[in-house]
Protein backbone atom coordinates (compact mmCIF):
# COMPACT_ATOMS: atom_id res chain seq x y z
CA UNK A 1 0.00 0.00 0.00
CA UNK A 2 2.64 2.24 0.44
CA UNK A 3 4.45 1.40 -2.19
CA UNK A 4 1.28 2.05 -4.16
CA UNK A 5 0.44 5.35 -2.36
CA UNK A 6 3.98 6.45 -3.26
CA UNK A 7 3.53 5.71 -7.33
CA UNK A 8 0.26 7.44 -7.16
CA UNK A 9 1.58 10.88 -5.25
CA UNK A 10 4.40 10.27 -7.57
CA UNK A 11 2.29 10.31 -10.47
CA UNK A 12 0.30 13.43 -9.24
CA UNK A 13 3.31 15.80 -9.81
CA UNK A 14 3.70 14.62 -13.61
CA UNK A 15 -0.75 14.50 -14.28
CA UNK A 16 -0.58 17.88 -12.92
CA UNK A 17 2.48 18.93 -15.29
CA UNK A 18 0.47 17.03 -18.54
CA UNK A 19 -2.45 18.97 -17.47
CA UNK A 20 -0.53 22.27 -17.37
CA UNK A 21 1.11 21.23 -20.45
CA UNK A 22 -1.93 20.89 -22.54
CA UNK A 23 -2.94 24.37 -22.67
CA UNK A 24 0.15 25.69 -24.03
CA UNK A 25 0.09 22.80 -26.61
CA UNK A 26 -2.88 23.54 -27.63
CA UNK A 27 -1.92 26.95 -28.11
CA UNK A 28 0.90 25.96 -30.04
CA UNK A 29 -1.51 24.00 -32.44
CA UNK A 30 -3.15 26.75 -32.74
CA UNK A 31 -0.23 29.35 -33.43
CA UNK A 32 0.93 26.98 -36.19
CA UNK A 33 -2.41 26.56 -37.53
CA UNK A 34 -2.67 29.91 -37.77
CA UNK A 35 0.82 30.60 -39.48
CA UNK A 36 0.30 27.99 -41.75
CA UNK A 37 -3.37 29.84 -42.83
CA UNK A 38 -1.94 33.28 -42.67
CA UNK A 39 0.81 32.03 -45.45
CA UNK A 40 -1.62 30.25 -47.55
CA UNK A 41 -3.44 33.86 -47.89
CA UNK A 42 -0.41 35.55 -48.35
CA UNK A 43 1.01 33.33 -50.97
CA UNK A 44 -2.43 33.54 -52.77
CA UNK A 45 -2.02 37.09 -52.43
CA UNK A 46 1.94 37.43 -53.63
CA UNK A 47 0.57 34.66 -56.70
CA UNK A 48 -2.33 37.23 -57.89
CA UNK A 49 -0.06 39.88 -57.71
CA UNK A 50 3.02 38.77 -59.63
CA UNK A 51 0.30 37.22 -62.27
CA UNK A 52 -0.68 40.87 -63.07
CA UNK A 53 2.47 42.28 -63.03
CA UNK A 54 3.44 39.61 -65.79
CA UNK A 55 0.68 40.57 -67.78
CA UNK A 56 1.37 43.77 -67.25
CA UNK A 57 5.02 44.12 -68.16
CA UNK A 58 4.18 41.57 -71.25
CA UNK A 59 1.57 44.50 -72.81
CA UNK A 60 3.69 47.39 -71.27
CA UNK A 61 7.05 46.06 -72.71
CA UNK A 62 5.63 45.64 -75.83
CA UNK A 63 4.46 49.74 -76.43
CA UNK A 64 6.95 51.10 -74.49
CA UNK A 65 10.40 50.74 -75.43
CA UNK A 66 13.91 50.34 -72.65
CA UNK A 67 14.59 53.80 -73.12
CA UNK A 68 10.65 55.47 -71.82
CA UNK A 69 11.09 52.19 -69.13
CA UNK A 70 14.24 53.65 -68.55
CA UNK A 71 12.87 57.16 -67.67
CA UNK A 72 9.80 55.64 -65.82
CA UNK A 73 12.52 53.76 -63.51
CA UNK A 74 14.41 56.71 -62.43
CA UNK A 75 11.41 58.87 -61.71
CA UNK A 76 10.10 56.04 -59.62
CA UNK A 77 13.30 54.81 -57.77
CA UNK A 78 14.40 58.62 -56.72
CA UNK A 79 10.53 58.40 -55.08
CA UNK A 80 11.36 55.02 -53.31
CA UNK A 81 14.23 56.28 -51.66
CA UNK A 82 12.14 59.21 -49.88
CA UNK A 83 9.55 57.26 -49.37
CA UNK A 84 11.78 54.12 -47.14
CA UNK A 85 12.62 57.69 -44.90
CA UNK A 86 8.95 58.57 -44.98
CA UNK A 87 7.45 55.10 -43.72
CA UNK A 88 10.07 55.60 -41.00
CA UNK A 89 9.79 51.69 -40.03
CA UNK A 90 5.91 51.88 -38.87
CA UNK A 91 4.41 48.78 -39.59
CA UNK A 92 7.82 46.76 -37.90
CA UNK A 93 7.38 48.96 -35.11
CA UNK A 94 3.41 47.73 -34.79
CA UNK A 95 4.64 44.25 -35.38
CA UNK A 96 6.81 43.60 -32.91
CA UNK A 97 5.70 46.00 -29.84
CA UNK A 98 3.98 43.41 -27.18
CA UNK A 99 0.82 45.41 -26.96
CA UNK A 100 0.64 48.30 -29.12
CA UNK A 101 -1.60 51.03 -27.11
CA UNK A 102 -3.65 53.57 -29.01
CA UNK A 103 -0.97 56.02 -28.63
CA UNK A 104 1.64 54.04 -30.07
CA UNK A 105 -0.43 53.75 -33.57
CA UNK A 106 -1.60 57.56 -33.10
CA UNK A 107 2.17 58.68 -32.42
CA UNK A 108 3.39 56.44 -35.79
CA UNK A 109 -0.06 57.75 -37.58
CA UNK A 110 1.13 61.39 -36.92
CA UNK A 111 4.83 60.94 -37.46
CA UNK A 112 4.52 59.22 -40.70
CA UNK A 113 1.75 62.58 -41.88
CA UNK A 114 4.33 65.18 -41.01
CA UNK A 115 7.46 63.22 -42.44
CA UNK A 116 5.11 62.99 -46.16
CA UNK A 117 4.39 66.53 -46.00
CA UNK A 118 7.89 67.78 -45.37
CA UNK A 119 9.63 65.20 -47.77
CA UNK A 120 6.81 64.81 -50.29
CA UNK A 121 7.16 69.15 -50.27
CA UNK A 122 11.43 68.58 -50.71
CA UNK A 123 11.19 66.09 -53.32
CA UNK A 124 8.65 68.65 -55.02
CA UNK A 125 10.90 71.57 -54.87
CA UNK A 126 13.83 69.56 -56.04
CA UNK A 127 12.45 67.76 -59.08
CA UNK A 128 13.70 70.33 -61.75
CA UNK A 129 17.46 69.99 -60.59
CA UNK A 130 16.97 66.13 -60.58
CA UNK A 131 15.69 66.38 -63.94
CA UNK A 132 19.18 68.53 -65.04
CA UNK A 133 20.88 65.97 -63.67
CA UNK A 134 20.09 63.80 -66.15
CA UNK A 135 19.63 66.16 -69.06
CA UNK A 136 15.77 65.64 -69.44
CA UNK A 137 12.85 67.75 -68.46
CA UNK A 138 10.37 65.27 -68.61
CA UNK A 139 11.75 63.80 -65.37
CA UNK A 140 10.89 66.78 -63.13
CA UNK A 141 7.13 66.21 -64.21
CA UNK A 142 6.85 62.33 -63.19
CA UNK A 143 8.63 62.83 -60.02
CA UNK A 144 5.89 64.92 -58.73
CA UNK A 145 3.23 63.43 -60.04
CA UNK A 146 5.14 60.52 -57.99
CA UNK A 147 4.83 62.33 -54.82
CA UNK A 148 1.31 62.72 -54.41
CA UNK A 149 1.12 59.60 -53.42
CA UNK A 150 2.67 60.26 -50.02
CA UNK A 151 -0.73 61.95 -49.31
CA UNK A 152 -2.02 58.82 -48.80
CA UNK A 153 0.28 56.41 -47.21
CA UNK A 154 -0.18 57.41 -43.57
CA UNK A 155 -3.70 56.88 -43.53
CA UNK A 156 -2.88 53.13 -44.97
CA UNK A 157 0.38 51.70 -43.39
CA UNK A 158 -0.32 51.84 -40.23
CA UNK A 159 -4.26 49.65 -40.30
CA UNK A 160 -2.56 47.25 -42.76
CA UNK A 161 0.67 46.86 -39.77
CA UNK A 162 -2.31 46.30 -37.28
CA UNK A 163 -4.08 43.43 -39.33
CA UNK A 164 -0.52 41.69 -40.05
CA UNK A 165 0.28 41.71 -36.28
CA UNK A 166 -3.06 39.79 -35.65
CA UNK A 167 -2.45 37.74 -38.84
CA UNK A 168 -5.56 38.63 -40.92
CA UNK A 169 -3.53 38.00 -44.00
CA UNK A 170 -7.17 37.05 -45.36
CA UNK A 171 -7.74 40.62 -45.02
CA UNK A 172 -4.99 41.83 -46.64
CA UNK A 173 -4.99 39.48 -49.17
CA UNK A 174 -8.15 41.05 -50.37
CA UNK A 175 -6.52 44.71 -50.57
CA UNK A 176 -3.40 43.47 -51.93
CA UNK A 177 -5.54 41.81 -55.07
CA UNK A 178 -8.00 44.97 -55.53
CA UNK A 179 -4.67 47.18 -55.82
CA UNK A 180 -2.84 45.01 -57.70
CA UNK A 181 -5.62 44.64 -60.33
CA UNK A 182 -6.54 48.50 -60.04
CA UNK A 183 -2.88 48.95 -60.87
CA UNK A 184 -2.67 46.68 -63.47
CA UNK A 185 -5.65 47.78 -65.50
CA UNK A 186 -4.65 51.55 -65.26
CA UNK A 187 -0.94 51.28 -66.51
CA UNK A 188 -2.29 48.99 -69.24
CA UNK A 189 -5.53 51.31 -70.47
CA UNK A 190 -3.07 54.41 -70.07
CA UNK A 191 -0.02 52.94 -71.85
CA UNK A 192 -2.80 52.07 -74.63
CA UNK A 193 -4.37 55.10 -74.77
CA UNK A 194 -0.72 57.07 -75.44
CA UNK A 195 0.09 58.70 -72.30
CA UNK A 196 3.59 57.25 -72.57
CA UNK A 197 5.75 56.52 -69.17
CA UNK A 198 3.65 58.80 -67.42
CA UNK A 199 0.94 56.07 -67.37
CA UNK A 200 2.93 54.18 -65.00
CA UNK A 201 3.54 56.98 -62.79
CA UNK A 202 -0.07 57.64 -62.41
CA UNK A 203 -1.06 53.74 -62.17
CA UNK A 204 1.67 53.54 -58.89
CA UNK A 205 -0.65 57.09 -57.62
CA UNK A 206 -3.31 55.05 -57.98
CA UNK A 207 -2.34 52.03 -56.38
CA UNK A 208 -1.51 54.43 -53.08
CA UNK A 209 -4.79 55.81 -52.97
CA UNK A 210 -6.97 52.08 -53.44
CA UNK A 211 -4.19 50.43 -50.65
CA UNK A 212 -5.14 53.06 -48.44
CA UNK A 213 -8.81 53.06 -49.03
CA UNK A 214 -8.70 48.99 -48.98
CA UNK A 215 -7.22 49.21 -45.30
CA UNK A 216 -9.82 51.78 -44.33
CA UNK A 217 -12.66 50.29 -45.27
CA UNK A 218 -11.33 46.50 -44.21
CA UNK A 219 -10.56 48.16 -40.90
CA UNK A 220 -12.34 51.14 -39.96
CA UNK A 221 -10.69 53.06 -36.56
CA UNK A 222 -11.17 56.55 -36.39
CA UNK A 223 -9.44 57.35 -33.36
CA UNK A 224 -6.38 56.20 -35.69
CA UNK A 225 -6.32 59.42 -37.15
CA UNK A 226 -6.17 61.68 -33.93
CA UNK A 227 -2.79 63.24 -34.07
CA UNK A 228 -0.50 62.38 -31.10
CA UNK A 229 3.24 62.28 -30.44
CA UNK A 230 2.95 60.72 -27.21
CA UNK A 231 5.02 57.62 -27.71
CA UNK A 232 7.07 59.89 -30.01
CA UNK A 233 10.67 58.35 -28.43
CA UNK A 234 9.78 54.80 -28.76
CA UNK A 235 8.44 55.56 -32.56
CA UNK A 236 12.00 57.32 -33.10
CA UNK A 237 14.53 54.76 -31.46
CA UNK A 238 12.80 51.91 -33.51
CA UNK A 239 12.32 53.97 -36.74
CA UNK A 240 15.90 55.48 -36.59
CA UNK A 241 17.28 52.32 -36.80
CA UNK A 242 14.75 50.18 -38.96
CA UNK A 243 14.91 53.17 -41.18
CA UNK A 244 19.12 52.74 -41.78
CA UNK A 245 18.37 49.25 -42.37
CA UNK A 246 15.63 49.55 -45.19
CA UNK A 247 16.69 52.55 -46.56
CA UNK A 248 20.62 51.29 -47.30
CA UNK A 249 19.17 47.85 -48.66
CA UNK A 250 16.58 49.64 -51.39
CA UNK A 251 19.36 52.26 -52.21
CA UNK A 252 21.92 49.17 -53.03
CA UNK A 253 19.37 47.56 -54.78
CA UNK A 254 18.14 50.85 -56.56
CA UNK A 255 21.55 52.40 -57.18
CA UNK A 256 22.55 51.02 -60.32
CA UNK A 257 19.26 52.58 -61.78
CA UNK A 258 20.60 55.89 -60.75
CA UNK A 259 23.94 55.34 -61.57
CA UNK A 260 23.11 54.09 -65.13
CA UNK A 261 20.92 56.32 -65.77
CA UNK A 262 23.67 58.80 -65.74
CA UNK A 263 26.55 57.34 -67.27
CA UNK A 264 24.16 55.09 -70.00
CA UNK A 265 21.04 56.37 -70.79
CA UNK A 266 17.70 55.86 -70.03
CA UNK A 267 17.65 52.51 -72.35
CA UNK A 268 20.20 51.26 -70.09
CA UNK A 269 18.38 51.53 -66.92
CA UNK A 270 15.72 49.97 -69.09
CA UNK A 271 17.46 46.78 -69.81
CA UNK A 272 18.58 46.68 -66.43
CA UNK A 273 15.72 46.89 -64.60
CA UNK A 274 13.61 44.38 -66.63
CA UNK A 275 16.75 41.72 -66.09
CA UNK A 276 16.05 42.23 -62.20
CA UNK A 277 12.16 42.35 -62.26
CA UNK A 278 12.44 39.04 -63.97
CA UNK A 279 15.01 37.63 -61.46
CA UNK A 280 13.23 38.91 -58.86
CA UNK A 281 10.04 37.31 -59.73
CA UNK A 282 10.26 33.80 -57.71
CA UNK A 283 11.31 36.09 -54.67
CA UNK A 284 8.11 38.48 -54.73
CA UNK A 285 6.01 35.21 -54.96
CA UNK A 286 7.46 33.32 -52.75
CA UNK A 287 9.96 34.92 -50.30
CA UNK A 288 8.56 38.09 -50.12
CA UNK A 289 4.88 36.20 -48.86
CA UNK A 290 6.92 34.43 -46.58
CA UNK A 291 8.37 37.76 -44.45
CA UNK A 292 5.15 39.49 -43.01
CA UNK A 293 4.05 36.16 -41.54
CA UNK A 294 7.78 35.47 -40.76
CA UNK A 295 7.84 38.56 -37.93
CA UNK A 296 5.30 38.27 -36.00
CA UNK A 297 5.73 34.36 -35.64
CA UNK A 298 8.85 34.96 -34.89
CA UNK A 299 8.15 37.58 -32.20
CA UNK A 300 6.23 35.02 -30.47
CA UNK A 301 9.32 33.12 -29.90
CA UNK A 302 12.32 35.72 -29.13
CA UNK A 303 12.32 34.18 -26.10
CA UNK A 304 13.74 30.86 -26.70
CA UNK A 305 16.52 31.47 -28.31
CA UNK A 306 17.35 27.64 -29.22
CA UNK A 307 13.42 27.06 -30.46
CA UNK A 308 14.10 30.42 -32.93
CA UNK A 309 17.38 28.98 -34.40
CA UNK A 310 15.73 25.95 -35.04
CA UNK A 311 12.98 28.17 -36.60
CA UNK A 312 15.79 30.13 -38.36
CA UNK A 313 17.10 27.29 -40.22
CA UNK A 314 13.97 25.73 -41.14
CA UNK A 315 13.10 29.28 -42.52
CA UNK A 316 16.60 29.32 -44.44
CA UNK A 317 15.82 25.57 -45.70
CA UNK A 318 12.23 26.08 -46.92
CA UNK A 319 13.81 29.25 -48.68
CA UNK A 320 16.17 27.14 -50.80
CA UNK A 321 14.17 24.40 -51.55
CA UNK A 322 11.98 27.45 -53.13
CA UNK A 323 14.15 30.37 -54.23
CA UNK A 324 17.26 28.43 -55.82
CA UNK A 325 14.93 25.88 -58.14
CA UNK A 326 13.46 28.81 -59.38
CA UNK A 327 16.60 31.16 -59.89
CA UNK A 328 18.16 28.26 -61.58
CA UNK A 329 15.39 27.25 -64.27
CA UNK A 330 15.27 31.17 -64.94
CA UNK A 331 18.95 31.13 -65.85
CA UNK A 332 18.56 28.03 -68.27
CA UNK A 333 15.11 29.61 -69.79
CA UNK A 334 15.79 32.86 -69.44
CA UNK A 335 15.77 33.31 -73.78
CA UNK A 336 12.26 31.89 -74.36
CA UNK A 337 11.36 33.80 -71.53
CA UNK A 338 12.17 37.21 -72.55
CA UNK A 339 10.60 36.61 -75.77
CA UNK A 340 7.18 35.24 -74.13
CA UNK A 341 6.76 38.06 -71.23
CA UNK A 342 9.13 41.34 -73.33
CA UNK A 343 9.01 40.74 -76.87
CA UNK A 344 11.78 40.63 -79.65
CA UNK A 345 12.88 44.62 -78.68
CA UNK A 346 13.89 43.05 -75.11
CA UNK A 347 16.44 40.63 -76.66
CA UNK A 348 19.44 42.29 -74.97
CA UNK A 349 17.99 41.47 -71.80
CA UNK A 350 18.82 37.79 -72.41
CA UNK A 351 22.53 37.63 -71.24
CA UNK A 352 21.28 39.80 -67.91
CA UNK A 353 18.94 37.80 -66.45
CA UNK A 354 21.09 34.67 -66.49
CA UNK A 355 23.88 36.65 -64.98
CA UNK A 356 21.43 38.10 -62.12
CA UNK A 357 19.71 35.50 -61.57
CA UNK A 358 22.77 33.09 -60.67
CA UNK A 359 24.05 35.78 -58.71
CA UNK A 360 21.35 36.14 -56.58
CA UNK A 361 21.30 32.53 -55.47
CA UNK A 362 23.62 33.90 -52.69
CA UNK A 363 21.19 36.34 -51.60
CA UNK A 364 19.02 33.04 -49.51
CA UNK A 365 19.95 34.69 -45.56
CA UNK A 366 18.93 38.19 -46.01
CA UNK A 367 15.38 37.20 -46.82
CA UNK A 368 14.76 36.10 -42.97
CA UNK A 369 17.67 38.36 -41.21
CA UNK A 370 15.41 41.30 -41.18
CA UNK A 371 12.28 39.43 -39.09
CA UNK A 372 14.49 37.17 -36.99
CA UNK A 373 16.52 40.32 -35.55
CA UNK A 374 13.46 42.78 -35.01
CA UNK A 375 12.26 39.47 -33.13
CA UNK A 376 15.27 39.64 -31.10
CA UNK A 377 14.99 43.73 -30.61
CA UNK A 378 18.64 43.72 -32.55
CA UNK A 379 17.26 45.69 -35.46
CA UNK A 380 20.23 48.60 -34.40
CA UNK A 381 22.59 45.41 -35.39
CA UNK A 382 21.20 45.00 -39.02
CA UNK A 383 21.78 48.55 -39.07
CA UNK A 384 25.46 48.63 -38.18
CA UNK A 385 25.72 45.51 -40.31
CA UNK A 386 24.41 47.70 -43.60
CA UNK A 387 26.36 50.79 -42.30
CA UNK A 388 29.20 48.40 -43.08
CA UNK A 389 28.93 46.40 -46.27
CA UNK A 390 26.24 48.55 -48.15
CA UNK A 391 28.31 51.64 -49.52
CA UNK A 392 30.82 49.27 -50.11
CA UNK A 393 28.68 47.48 -52.49
CA UNK A 394 27.31 50.69 -54.26
CA UNK A 395 30.81 51.70 -54.50
CA UNK A 396 31.62 48.21 -56.47
CA UNK A 397 28.57 48.67 -58.78
CA UNK A 398 29.63 52.41 -59.43
CA UNK A 399 33.05 51.11 -60.70
CA UNK A 400 32.04 48.34 -62.31
CA UNK A 401 29.18 51.05 -64.52
CA UNK A 402 32.25 52.51 -66.20
CA UNK A 403 32.62 49.00 -68.21
CA UNK A 404 28.67 48.62 -69.23
CA UNK A 405 25.83 46.59 -67.96
CA UNK A 406 27.13 43.16 -67.82
CA UNK A 407 29.96 44.47 -65.45
CA UNK A 408 27.32 46.16 -63.37
CA UNK A 409 25.28 42.67 -63.45
CA UNK A 410 28.57 40.71 -62.64
CA UNK A 411 29.90 42.77 -59.90
CA UNK A 412 26.67 41.23 -57.87
CA UNK A 413 29.05 38.13 -57.51
CA UNK A 414 31.06 39.93 -55.04
CA UNK A 415 28.62 42.24 -53.47
CA UNK A 416 26.30 39.47 -52.97
CA UNK A 417 28.45 37.47 -51.04
CA UNK A 418 29.83 40.61 -49.03
CA UNK A 419 26.54 40.97 -47.16
CA UNK A 420 25.17 37.41 -46.60
CA UNK A 421 29.07 37.04 -44.72
CA UNK A 422 28.44 39.48 -42.59
CA UNK A 423 24.50 38.71 -42.02
CA UNK A 424 24.87 35.53 -41.07
CA UNK A 425 27.98 36.56 -38.85
CA UNK A 426 26.09 38.77 -36.88
CA UNK A 427 22.62 36.57 -36.72
CA UNK A 428 24.95 33.51 -35.40
CA UNK A 429 25.93 36.20 -32.35
CA UNK A 430 22.62 35.93 -31.07
CA UNK A 431 21.18 32.06 -32.31
CA UNK A 432 23.16 29.36 -31.47
CA UNK A 433 22.98 27.54 -34.74
CA UNK A 434 25.71 25.27 -35.96
CA UNK A 435 27.51 25.84 -39.13
CA UNK A 436 27.62 22.22 -40.34
CA UNK A 437 23.64 22.45 -39.98
CA UNK A 438 23.78 25.30 -42.13
CA UNK A 439 25.86 23.02 -44.68
CA UNK A 440 23.59 20.65 -44.70
CA UNK A 441 20.95 22.67 -45.17
CA UNK A 442 22.27 24.41 -48.26
CA UNK A 443 23.82 20.81 -49.66
CA UNK A 444 20.32 19.87 -49.94
CA UNK A 445 18.83 22.88 -51.28
CA UNK A 446 21.82 22.41 -53.32
CA UNK A 447 20.42 19.04 -54.74
CA UNK A 448 16.91 19.74 -55.11
CA UNK A 449 17.83 23.30 -57.21
CA UNK A 450 20.00 21.25 -59.17
CA UNK A 451 17.23 18.05 -60.15
CA UNK A 452 14.87 21.06 -60.47
CA UNK A 453 17.26 22.12 -63.29
CA UNK A 454 17.96 18.87 -65.14
CA UNK A 455 15.12 18.66 -67.62
CA UNK A 456 14.90 22.36 -68.73
CA UNK A 457 18.70 22.32 -69.87
CA UNK A 458 18.15 19.21 -71.68
CA UNK A 459 14.66 20.71 -73.37
CA UNK A 460 17.24 23.71 -74.27
CA UNK A 461 20.37 21.89 -74.77
CA UNK A 462 18.59 19.34 -77.17
CA UNK A 463 15.61 21.66 -79.13
CA UNK A 464 16.32 22.56 -82.69
CA UNK A 465 17.93 26.28 -82.66
CA UNK A 466 14.10 27.56 -84.51
CA UNK A 467 12.73 26.36 -81.42
CA UNK A 468 14.87 26.84 -78.35
CA UNK A 469 12.33 30.49 -77.75
CA UNK A 470 9.22 28.74 -78.44
CA UNK A 471 6.16 28.35 -76.53
CA UNK A 472 6.63 24.24 -76.33
CA UNK A 473 9.86 23.81 -75.65
CA UNK A 474 9.20 26.68 -72.24
CA UNK A 475 6.18 24.34 -71.66
CA UNK A 476 8.28 21.03 -71.50
CA UNK A 477 10.69 22.62 -70.24
CA UNK A 478 8.77 23.76 -67.25
CA UNK A 479 6.79 20.71 -66.82
CA UNK A 480 10.72 19.00 -66.44
CA UNK A 481 11.20 21.63 -63.88
CA UNK A 482 8.01 20.88 -61.70
CA UNK A 483 8.64 16.95 -62.04
CA UNK A 484 12.73 17.29 -61.16
CA UNK A 485 11.37 19.79 -58.13
CA UNK A 486 9.25 17.06 -56.46
CA UNK A 487 11.72 14.17 -56.91
CA UNK A 488 14.51 16.36 -55.70
CA UNK A 489 12.01 17.05 -52.59
CA UNK A 490 11.36 13.50 -52.19
CA UNK A 491 15.06 12.51 -52.89
CA UNK A 492 16.79 14.73 -49.53
CA UNK A 493 13.47 13.98 -47.80
CA UNK A 494 13.28 18.05 -47.71
CA UNK A 495 11.09 19.16 -45.03
CA UNK A 496 9.19 21.41 -47.74
CA UNK A 497 7.82 17.61 -49.50
CA UNK A 498 5.88 16.77 -45.86
CA UNK A 499 4.45 20.36 -45.51
CA UNK A 500 3.66 19.39 -49.86
CA UNK A 501 1.85 16.28 -48.06
CA UNK A 502 0.32 17.92 -45.64
CA UNK A 503 -1.47 20.46 -47.89
CA UNK A 504 -2.22 17.85 -50.75
CA UNK A 505 -4.22 15.13 -47.85
CA UNK A 506 -6.32 18.55 -46.92
CA UNK A 507 -7.02 18.96 -50.10
CA UNK A 508 -8.36 15.75 -50.42
CA UNK A 509 -10.37 15.66 -47.12
CA UNK A 510 -12.46 18.99 -48.51
CA UNK A 511 -12.36 17.51 -51.71
CA UNK A 512 -14.49 14.40 -50.07
CA UNK A 513 -16.14 16.20 -47.46
CA UNK A 514 -19.19 17.06 -49.70
CA UNK A 515 -19.65 13.37 -51.20
CA UNK A 516 -19.43 12.39 -47.19
CA UNK A 517 -21.82 14.90 -46.44
CA UNK A 518 -24.64 13.54 -48.95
Amino acid sequence: PLAAGGARGACRPRRAAARAAAPRRAVAAGCIVSVRRSLAFALADRTAGTVMSLVTMAVVSRVLGPAEVGLFVVAITVVLLVETVRDFGVAACIIQAPAPSPALVRTTFTVMLLLSALLGGGIWALAPAIAGFYGDARLAGMIRIATTAFAFAPFGTPLLALLRRELRFGAVARISVTVAFAGALASVGLVLAGFGAQSLVWASVLASFATALGAVVTRPEPWVFRPCLAEWRRVLAFGAWSSVVTLLGLACELFPRLILGRLLGFAAVGLFTRAVSLSQMPEKLVLSAVQPVVLPALAREAGDRERLADAYLLGLSLTCALHWPALLCLAVLAGPVVELLLGPQWAGVVPLVRVVALASLTLFPGYMAFPVLVALGRVRDMARASLLTLPLSMALMALAARWGLMAVAASLFLTGPLQVGVTLLLIRRQLPFAWAALGGLLLRGGVVAACAAALPLAVMLLAPAGAAAGPVALGLALIGAALGWLAGLRLTDHPLGAEIGTAMARLRAVVRAPGRAR
